[in-house]
C-alpha cells in the first residue's frame, strides 16, 4: 500500500526517469534538445501512463487537463529538460525499495523501449493542448464513470487552443475578427457536453456567462486599429479566468467523480472544499471584477450593448434563456454549414 507520501516519492522518480529519458533520447539522436517540448502536462500525462500500464497504485482523479496522480492547476509554462545519470542522485535506486517499482533508471529505460515513439511523440509535439486531444482519445480512463468526460476535455482543449493564442501575445490581433467567430464556435461543443451531464448542470451557468464577457471583449477588442500593452494584459488576465475560475469550477466536480486509489480520502477534502466554493457563487465575483475592470482599458461596450450583455429577461424567462441562446447558436452553425 502506498502512503500519500510513498506517491509523492514514486512521482519524483517517474520525473526524474522521464529526465534522463530525455538525455538518452538525445544522446541517441532521436531528438534534438530544441525539439523538446514537455511542460507539467505532458509530464503529468506521462506518470499517468505509466501508472495505468504498470499498476503502480499511484491515486488520480480528472482535473483540468484530464486524468492525472495529482492535480495539475498551472498552465504550460513549468518546462522540464534533459538531465545527465550524474546530475541525479539516485539514478539506479527506486526511493520506494521493492521488487515492484522501477529505479529512476528503469523508468527512462521503460519510456524509451516500452513506450518508445510514442514517448517521443509526446515529447516532441509542438502544442501540447493539441497532443490533448490525440491523449483523451488514446488513454482516457474507459471505465462508466471516466469515459463520460472524455468528449468534454477534447471539446474543451480544442476551446484552448483559440484561448492561448489570444493571451500568447498581439499577433491574434491582425485576425481578431476570425478570432471572434472561433471562439464562439469552439465554446458551443464544451456548452453542449456539460449540458448533457447531469451531474455538470450547475457549471453551464459560469460557463455561458464568462462566454458572453469574453466574445464581448474580443468584439471591442476587434474595433481597435492596434491594441496597447495595458489592453492586451488585460485580455491575458481575461483568458486566465477561464482556466483558474470557470474550467476549475469543471475540473474540481468531475474529480469528485473519478477519483481513484488508495489515498483518495487525503485527496477529496480539498477538491470538495474547492467545488464547495464555486457552487457558493465565487465564480459570480471573478467574473463581476473582469467586467468591471474593462473600462479602464478602453474595452468597455456602448451602452445599448452593455444592456443587451446584463439583461437576462424577466423572472420567468430566466430559466429557458440559457437553453434558448444554445438552440440558436446550434441553429446558425447549422446553417453555416449548409451554406459552405
Amino acid at each position: 500500500m502506498l502512503t500519500p507520501g510513498d506517491e509523492e516519492s514514486l512521482l519524483l522518480d517517474i520525473k526524474e526517469g522521464i529526465q534522463y529519458a530525455l538525455y538518452l533520447g538525445k544522446q541517441e539522436g532521436r531528438f534534438t534538445e530544441d525539439e523538446i517540448y514537455l511542460d507539467k502536462i505532458r509530464l503529468n500525462k506521462l506518470q499517468y501512463i505509466v501508472n495505468e500500464d504498470r499498476d503502480l497504485g499511484l491515486t488520480f482523479g480528472w482535473f483540468k487537463y484530464g486524468p492525472a496522480p495529482e492535480d495539475v492547476t498551472t498552465d504550460t509554462g513549468v518546462a522540464l529538460g534533459p538531465q545527465p545519470g550524474d546530475d541525479i542522485a539516485h539514478l539506479e535506486e527506486s526511493r520506494l525499495p521493492s521488487k515492484d517499482h522501477l529505479s529512476t533508471e528503469g523508468f527512462a529505460y521503460y519510456f524509451l523501449r516500452e513506450l518508445d515513439d510514442e514517448f517521443d511523440r509526446i515529447v516532441t509535439t509542438e502544442e501540447t493542448k493539441v497532443y490533448l486531444v490525440d491523449f483523451y482519445d488514446e488513454y482516457a480512463p474507459k471505465d462508466e464513470y471516466a469515459t463520460r468526460f472524455t468528449d468534454l476535455y477534447k471539446a474543451s482543449a480544442r476551446l484552448q487552443q483559440t484561448l492561448d493564442a489570444i493571451g500568447g501575445g498581439k499577433d491574434w490581433h491582425q485576425n481578431s475578427t476570425e478570432f471572434y467567430y472561433e471562439l464562439d464556435k469552439k465554446f458551443l461543443p464544451v456548452s453542449e457536453e456539460i449540458a448533457k451531464l447531469d451531474s455538470l448542470e450547475h457549471t453551464l451557468e459560469p460557463l455561458e456567462e464568462y462566454r458572453k464577457l469574453l466574445t464581448s471583449i474580443i468584439s471591442e477588442a476587434d474595433a481597435e486599429e492596434e491594441l496597447s500593452s495595458s489592453q492586451q494584459a488585460f485580455i491575458n488576465n481575461a483568458i486566465r479566468k477561464f482556466y483558474n475560475t470557470v474550467w476549475d469550477f469543471v475540473g474540481q466536480e468531475i474529480s469528485l467523480e473519478t477519483m481513484r486509489g488508495e489515498n483518495v480520502d487525503e485527496l477529496r477534502p480539498k477538491v470538495e472544499t474547492n467545488a464547495k466554493k464555486y457552487r457558493n457563487g465565487s465564480w459570480k465575483a471573478e467574473l463581476n471584477s473582469l467586467a468591471e475592470r474593462r473600462e479602464s482599458v478602453g474595452l468597455d461596450p456602448e451602452i445599448e450593448d452593455m444592456e443587451k450583455l446584463e439583461s437576462g429577461g424577466n423572472g420567468e424567462d430566466d430559466e429557458q434563456s440559457l437553453d434558448e441562446e444554445m438552440v440558436k447558436r446550434v441553429s446558425e452553425m447549422g446553417a453555416e454549414v449548409i451554406s459552405n
